[in-house]
Order: C-alpha cells, then structure tokens, then sequence
C-alpha cells in the first residue's frame, strides 16, 4: 500500500512557541460553504438569545456549537439547532453535551485544533460555574476564537434565582476572559458580532464573553437590524488574520499544558500584556464597525448627559438595561434639583478601563455607583471605580448603593431614591454607604 502524495505541500514556518503548518487546513472552502442567513440588511423581532443565536450563525469561521441548555440561555442553542436542522447537509454542526463542563472541554480542544474557527456557547450562571476548572485556564492560551456568551442570572444555588443580575459574570472576572456586558437586542447582535475580531486579534488572543441580562434582555422582544452575511464576513475579515500561533492540526507546539513555576509568571505576564492591548484594540474595532454599519460599536462605556466640557454635580455608575430608566429620567430630575447629572453604563467589564473611567468622573463632585450583584462589601463597580479615582489629588466623593438584585425591577422611584443619595451627599451630608433599594425604599 502506498501513500498518496499531497496535492498541496506543507508550509512549515517556525513560530516561538512551534511549528506551523498553513496548508493543512483550507479555509477558503470553510468559507465558500457557509450558507447565508440573510443576504440583505434586514429588521425582524427577536429576543436577545434570538438577536446572539442570529449573529453566531452569519460566521463563516463558526461551524461548531457545543452547548448544554440552562435558563434563561436556552433559547440560543434551540435557536441554533433549529438552523442548523433545517440544513441538513450544510457544514455547521451542534455538539450537545452532557453537562456544561464537557462543553468547556470540547471548546478548549476544537478551539486549539484550528485557531482561526470561531467556537462560540452560551451559558448562565451555574452552567458558567461548572465550566470553571477549564475556563480558569483558558485567559492565557491565546485561544482567542474561543467565545462564551453568558446569559447573566443570579445566584447558582441557595436561594436559587433564574432571573438576571450579573452576579455570575463578576465571579468569573479572574477567568481572563474579556468580559464585555450588552444592553438591549442591537447591542447584543452587535457585540456578539465583534467579539471575536478583539479576541482573535494577534496583539490580543484572548477568549471573549460577551453577556447580557437574563429575561430582562434574553427573554423579551424589541426591533433588531440583521446585517447581510457578506457584509459581516467583510468586517471580520478585516480584524480576523490567520492566528500566529501553531494549532494542534496545524501545528507542533513546544509546550504542553503544563509548566513549573520557572515559566509560570512569563505566561501571566504576556496574558497581562495582552489583556492591556484591549484598551487599545477595542475601540479601534468600535469605530470601524460604526462606520461600517452606521451603529455605534464597541466601547468601554455608554455615556449619557455629558457635556462637551466642564464638570457635572452628579454622576451615576451602572450597567445593564435598567440604566434606561435613568436615561429617561435625568433630565427632569436634575433640573426639578438644580443640578447636573450623567451617567455610565460600563460595558467593558475586564480588563476594567480604569483611564478612561477616571478621565470621565474626574469632571463629576459625587459619583453614585449602583450595583446589581450581591457583594459584602461596597459593591464590585464600587471598587473599581473607587480605584480608578484613588490617584486624583481631588477625587469625587464616591457614594454606592444597590438595586435590582436577582433581576428585580429597577423603577422610577428606586432610581430617585438613589439620586437622592447623590443629591444628599452633595451637601455634605453623611449619607448609608452600600444600602439595598427597591420600589422607592432603603431596605
């Protein structure tokens, strides 16, 4: 028996870390087989698991979607599934696993096999907790085409809650995942959309999770804008390179899994560099997709009533759709007080954006941090913005208070309550550091 010869030779290129073989894996026929979803810009109603689902299946680069349901992300994989049921013979494939741990693994391994496919899931809350023992080691692979969505839910166990604050997405930050939070349909398709450009980008390579709130987001309906197929693939192509490193069906790698402290910290000092080039990467991306499609992109932050110069009274930290509400209301409770008041809404939660941050609150004299998660101590938005400021030589006063816990409404009269909160410490007043608020009450 005789081995037939190769049509097309291997490329062998030495890397720092390996052997690269670009020949052995054709792209371009990846690419030619992708079936549209939609050939022109289109407006159709979808939930936000509907809006993530829509974006992961116009990737050429995504051709496998291992998952396991678990509210309230379900519907993305039922989305998907369905897609790809209805094709039978096209290449996409859905890998349903028998728990979310095994999803993790089979992520971790497709996503080293070929580093330039994109390999997204979706998950929430204990599901993300169960895949910890391999996304705590993927930050610094460089496995950047690795995406989970995380669906945020409250807490995992007692008092089990399947409505959505971010409290899962905040125990996950020392993954070294990019964590960037979405608020609102369009902005989830187009965060999903962009991920994978900042993850997989060659000065970055790290894996992403994009997330957004449970049933607030994942579950209702709202108006979203579908990009054309080839208009998405022309966007990632621009951002999306053949990654640098070797992959397990491309590749040799020099290093196995595996490391005695003598190269530990070099491995955790390029995962920090790499997490710091995001702070460059992102908005370069955001902009370009902005002037692609004509919708803001990715940022650090959603600014609201910000002044093209000077200062503001009060300034207002959150995240989430229920920063809305503030949205709405701004305008006529500062003026019914007198005062002057914006806000932000982060999105980027890790690597925090700490410069961009205290530039913007460094304009502010009270910065009111409401957080949505449970925490002991001030809140985790709190100590991140706290030290964002801590080097100004005068820094705003820093007020915190929390609302909206295991997803509940954040209404009108819960955000004046907390203004008032601001308003007061404005004065000088000694105001409760870090209360619970709901329905208008201190609790």
């Amino acid at each position: 028996m005789t081995t037939p010869e190769l049509t097309v030779p291997l490329l062998r290129i030495q890397t720092a870390s390996g052997e690269r073989y670009d020949s052995a894996i054709d792209l371009e026929r990846v690419r030619a087989a992708h079936r549209p979803l939609h050939t022109v810009r289109t407006e159709v109603t979808a939930d936000g698991n509907t809006a993530a689902a829509i974006a992961t299946l116009q990737m050429w680069r995504a051709v496998i979607y291992p998952g396991f349901p678990i509210t309230p992300s379900t519907k993305w994989i039922e989305t998907v599934a369905a897609h790809v049921a209805g094709q039978p013979d096209g290449i996409k494939r859905v890998k349903l696993m028998e728990a979310e741990h095994a999803v993790a693994d089979y992520m971790a391994g497709a996503a080293a096999a070929c580093r330039d496919l994109i390999l997204p899931t979706a998950t929430s809350s204990v599901g993300l907790d169960h895949m910890t023992e391999t996304t705590r080691s993927l930050g610094a692979s460089g496995l950047g085409n690795v995406m989970i969505i995380n669906v945020y839910r409250a807490t995992a166990n007692y008092p089990l809650c399947i409505e959505g604050d971010p409290s899962d997405t905040l125990a996950h930050r020392d993954d070294g995942f990019i964590q960037i939070a979405a608020r609102g349909k369009q902005q989830i398709y187009d965060t999903v959309l962009q991920a994978p450009c900042l993850g997989m980008h060659p000065d970055v390579l790290t894996p992403t999770m994009p997330g957004y709130y449970g049933i607030k987001d994942s579950h209702r309906n709202a108006r979203l804008t579908v990009e054309a197929d080839s208009a998405i693939h022309a966007f990632q192509d621009r951002w999306i390179r053949p990654c640098p490193l070797p992959g397990l069906i491309n590749g040799d790698t020099a290093f196995g899994n595996c490391v005695t402290s003598r190269f530990f910290q070099g491995f955790k000092l390029e995962q920090k560099r790499r997490m710091e080039k995001v702070f460059e990467v992102l908005p370069a991306i955001g902009a370009d997709f902005e002037r692609t499609f004509g919708r803001p992109g990715l940022a650090f932050f959603d600014a609201d009533g910000w002044p093209e110069s000077g200062g503001v009274d009060l300034a207002v930290v959150s995240m989430g759709p229920d920063f809305g509400t503030f949205e709405s209301l701004r305008n006529a409770w500062a003026r019914d007080h007198g005062l002057t008041v914006a806000g932000l809404a982060i999105r980027l939660l890790t690597p925090f954006p700490r410069a961009a941050v205290r530039e913007k609150l460094r304009r502010a004299r009270v910065v009111l941090v409401v957080n949505q998660a449970h925490h002991m101590g001030r809140g985790h938005l709190t100590l991140d913005v706290a030290d964002a400021l801590g080097n100004l030589p005068s820094a705003p006063r820093v007020v915190s208070a929390f609302a909206g816990l295991g997803g509940a409404d954040v209404s009108e009269s819960t955000w004046e309550a907390m203004l008032d909160v601001g308003r007061r410490a404005l004065a000088g007043e000694d105001v409760s550091d870090g209360r619970i608020y709901h329905e208008g009450a201190a609790l």
